[in-house]
Parts: structure tokens; sequence; C-alpha cells
């Protein structure tokens, strides 16, 4: 009986070290069998190896150009889903169902009067020959509701297809509203015979809902002839550094009747003065009389003189005369130059960088201020900036001042401007604070590289640390031949002036924040035109397809980014 207990207590030890020993042995065997084979696998020719693995490439992939992954807004480039100032939330669910066991999902909170929209953009390499284009998502939506005042509420997906003679197609994927979980919708467009697609612009967006909406799965798959594919990794369709073939028309410049108002006779320039640069419509000409008051230096404007007919307008006597009806300030004729741009037609778009450019070749000082109309300059502008260049050991061409910038809040917007740097911080840090730093709730990203924490304590000049491509500050430039001007394809809303501090960027200038200068900005009705771009977004899709033009015309000009032609570290 004793001998049988031991037995039974010594079983499971015996087991226990059988199992070793033969799991021992089974690990031995798969180390042998490794020696043995690597050398073979190593000695196989290298085009053998392409052929085996070929399938397993085209089968991962799948066809779908498009990436899963965010832009990385802190560089130049036109890769993954680019976010501008309102947040998509990111995520990894394996709940959604769909092409793989786990899937991205991206989702925003709708509001009814703006466009929440999401971009990936992507060029086509010119060797590319495209028949048919599919495009599919999957997307839910949560407690999803239309508002009254809105008419043409939208959720959706759209895909703008390009081609090389300028024109374009789109794919749309509409949606319903409520709640549902993720259904999806396809789409496929044949490419018209001997026309070549150039770019591929996708935008997720919702307007003139309330609610959560979720889209993931989003493929587009270019095909060739006969439904086949047309290469077998995405890089041989999407080009990383994108042709010059981009944008066939899209450069081209406006033409507008123009004329001198005033020449300023102002002649006493220094070194170091600054011509405050800027540019204004005729329904807001009282602005230049509030700048000027405020402004220590020589001023270079562009006033565009809209019109009401539908034929184009050559009477302009009686516009003259209201313009120097309107700017009596004695300061004008001395220190300000004015040129007028007269409107062919009613619908011509607000020029805006059309005529900042006018406004920049009328300098004549070393340094430019480029400032809209709707803000107010510090006070002592010229003698504070010229104490801050005179302490720069090397001041350059390719230097970029940033000059902060506030906001009067609404209700406070009569209010006199603070007189100096602690005034305006009592302002702000007030109990009844009423000013802000500029677009601080609407669009955090547009100002926050200029660091305001660090300016209130700061009474030295200092780098800008991280950029964003939304950055988009107030800058003291010295003029220069090699000094980039604003893009003319932009006009009216959107995108117009932060696209030329992303060129400073690719250009090499660096951006250093002014401790002791700033600008505020007055609140004012927003116009039609402002109205509609934020509620439009068709006109959104365009002027973003500009946009993402124009960051591959600098990459490419610039050789930055996926361009560049410097050797990886």
């Amino acid at each position: 009986m004793t001998s049988r207990r031991k037995l039974a207590r010594r079983a499971p030890v015996c087991s226990l070290t059988a199992i070793l020993w033969i799991a021992f042995g089974l690990s031995l065997t798969s180390v042998i069998v490794t020696v043995l084979y690597l050398p073979t696998l190593r000695s196989q020719p290298a085009e053998r190896k392409k052929q085996e693995l070929k399938p397993d490439v085209v089968e991962d992939w799948g066809g779908n150009v498009l990436l899963d992954q965010m832009t990385d807004q802190t560089h130049i480039s036109v890769g993954g889903w680019w976010v501008p100032h309102v947040r998509w939330e990111e995520e990894v669910s394996c709940t959604v169902g769909g092409s793989s066991l786990c899937q991205k999902v991206l989702s925003v909170m709708c509001k009814a009067d703006s466009v929440r929209a999401v971009y990936q953009y992507l060029p086509i390499r010119p060797d590319t020959d495209i028949k048919t284009i599919y495009f599919s998502a999957r997307s839910a939506a949560v407690d999803l509701q239309s508002v009254d005042s809105v008419h043409d509420a939208d959720y959706s997906a759209i895909a703008m297809v390009k081609f090389d003679d300028g024109s374009h197609q789109t794919l749309r994927l509409d949606f319903p509203s409520g709640s549902h979980p993720f259904i999806a919708a396809e789409n496929d467009m044949g490419v018209p015979n001997n026309q070549k697609v150039v770019s591929v612009l996708v935008m997720l967006f919702c307007h003139g809902y309330m609610g959560l909406v979720k889209f993931t799965d989003i493929i587009l798959k270019p095909v060739g002839a006969a439904g086949g594919m047309i290469a077998t990794e995405r890089g041989d369709i999407v080009s990383s550094c994108p042709p010059a073939l981009l944008s066939p028309v899209s450069a081209t410049k406006p033409t507008f009747h123009y004329e001198h108002i005033f020449n300023a006779t102002f002649t006493e320039y220094k070194e170091d003065t600054v011509t405050l640069v800027t540019q204004v419509s005729m329904d807001r000409i009282a602005m230049l009389d509030r700048i000027i008051r405020h402004w220590d230096g020589p001023m270079a404007v562009a006033l565009y003189v809209p019109t009401t007919s539908e034929k184009p307008d050559t009477n302009h006597d009686w516009k003259r005369y209201y313009i120097n009806k309107k700017l009596k300030h004695p300061k004008f004729r001395t220190f300000c130059s004015v040129l007028a741009v007269y409107a062919n037609v009613v619908n011509d778009e607000y020029p805006i960088n059309y005529l900042r450019n006018l406004a920049l070749r009328m300098v004549k000082s070393k340094y430019v201020f480029l400032l809209d109309a709707d803000f107010i300059p510090s006070p002592n502008f010229q003698d504070n900036f010229r104490v801050l260049i005179n302490d720069q050991s090397d001041p350059t061409d390719r230097t970029a001042y940033v000059v902060p910038a506030f906001e009067f809040l609404e209700e406070q917007e009569d209010q006199p401007p603070p007189q100096d740097k602690e005034a305006l911080k009592q302002q702000i840090f007030a109990d009844d604070a009423n000013i802000l730093p500029f677009r601080s709730v609407e669009s955090p990203e547009s100002h926050r590289p200029t660091d305001y924490q660090r300016w209130y304590a700061e009474e030295q000049v200092y780098p800008v640390s991280t950029y964003q491509d939304k950055f988009e500050p107030y800058l003291v430039l010295r003029m220069s031949p090699s000094l980039p001007l604003y893009d003319e394809r932009f006009s009216g809303y959107g995108m117009n002036k932060v696209t030329h501090t992303m060129e400073l960027l690719a250009a090499g200038y660096q951006f250093l924040v002014l401790p002791n200068v700033w600008a505020i900005h007055v609140p004012h009705r927003s116009t039609s035109s402002n109205i509609q771009f934020l509620q439009k977004p068709l006109q959104r899709l365009h002027n973003r397809a500009t946009r993402f033009e124009f960051v591959a015309d600098i990459m490419r000009k610039y050789q930055v980014g996926p361009c560049s032609t410097k050797p990886k570290r």
C-alpha cells in the first residue's frame, strides 16, 4: 500500500520529465533543420525569390492607394489624411467588421454651420494608365440630426478626379442621417478616352448636421484595361514627389485695371524702417483710417473696388472721388501709397494674394510688416523693432520675425488698445478679460507655435521651436529679390496666407518671435463670401485641391519632404 502511494506521487514527476525531454528534442530538431535550410534559401537566385514573394505583396496591398495614417503636420508633405482646424479622432476598432479583422476608424462631431472634413491627396505618376477608378467606404452615425436653418445638409465621401487637361469628375458616396451601424457605399467611374488622371483628392465630411459620424474601410482602387491591376505596389501609382504637370491651368493670374490714388511723399527712410503692407476692400475702407492713426511709419495699401455691373465696368470717376473723401487723414498723403484695384464684373472673386503682391511691390523700405487691415499694430512699433534688430548678431534676408497676434472680444471692440506690454497682459489675465490670443478658440493651431506663455515673460527674441502646417503668423520680413511672393492661385477665402508661411519655411527662413511688439484684431461682421465658404463643401474641396497642388509645387521647387535630394541619415 505504501509503495503504491509512493508510485502515485512519483508518476507526475516522471511524466513531467518525459515532457521536458520531448520538448528539448523537438527544439533541437528545429534548430538543425533551420541551420541546414537557411544556406539553401540564401543560395536561391534573387529572381526566384522575387517571383515567390510577388504574389504575397499583391495580396497584402489589395490595390487600395489610400493610406490609413494621418499627415505629419510638423513637416511639408501631402501623404496621409490631412485635417484642417477641426480635429478628427482616430482609433483602431476590432468590432466594425470589414475587409480585415481590425479597422482604422476616423470620427468627428458634426456642426450645422460649418464643414467638418478630412482630406487625402493622391498625386498620380505620369506613366500610370488608369482606365477605371473604384471608390468605396463604410460609415456609421450616432444621433445625426439635420438643422432646420440648413437646407442642403451633407454626410458623404467624395473623390475628385483631376485630368491632364484641367477638367475633373467626382465620385460621391452618400450616407443617411439618424443612428445606424456601419453601412457600405460604393461607386466607380471610367476615365474618358485620351485623358490621363493626374491627381485624386478624397474628402470625408459632414455639413448641416449635429451628431457623430464615423468612417472606415475607405478604399480607392485605380485599375487598368479589363479591370486588371496596374501595379504591384502603391508607389507604382502614387508619386511621393509629385510631378510638375499637376496644375496646368490653376496658375492663371487675375488681371485687373489699377491706378495710384496716393503716392507717399515720405522719404526719410532709416536703415531699419518698416513699411506696413496690407489690402482691403472698399466696404472696409474705414479700417485704413484706424490703422494709420496707430501706425508710426509708411504704409503700402492695395484697395479693391468691387462693382455691381455684370458687364466690364470702366466707370471709375465716382470711385476715385469716394476714396479721396474717405481717406482724408493728413497722414495718408505723406506716409501712404494707395493703389486702387477695380473689379471687372460683379462676380469677380476677391483677389487677396494678387492685392498683397501689388502692395509689396510699392515698398521702398528695408523691412515690411505683412498685416491684415482689421488689426491695430502696437504703439511705437518702429522704435521697438529697431531695438530688437540692433540686438541681433546676424540678421539675414531669410529671417521671418513673428508679431504675436491678439483679438478683442466682440463685446469689447470699442475699447482703446493697450499702450504697453504690461497693460496688454493685464487685459488678457483680468477676471473680465477683453483680449485673447488670436483665434485661440476657432483654430488654435494657427498661432500656437508663437508660444504665448513664453511670450508673456520673454524680453528677448526667441525661435519658433515647432512648425505646424496651419501656422499663419503676421510677419516682419526683409525686402530682397529672393523674398517669396504670395501665390496668386488663391483668391477669396482659404489657404491664402498659411501657404505663404509654408513657402518661407521651405525656402529656408528662420522664424523668430518678437517680444515687445504685437497686433490686435478688431472684430467685425463676416462677409457673405466668408459665410458661403464655411458652408459650401464643394467650394471647400476645390480650395483644398489648390492647397495640395501648391504644397506639391514647393516640395519640388525647394526639394523638401519626399522631394529632398539630401541623403538620409
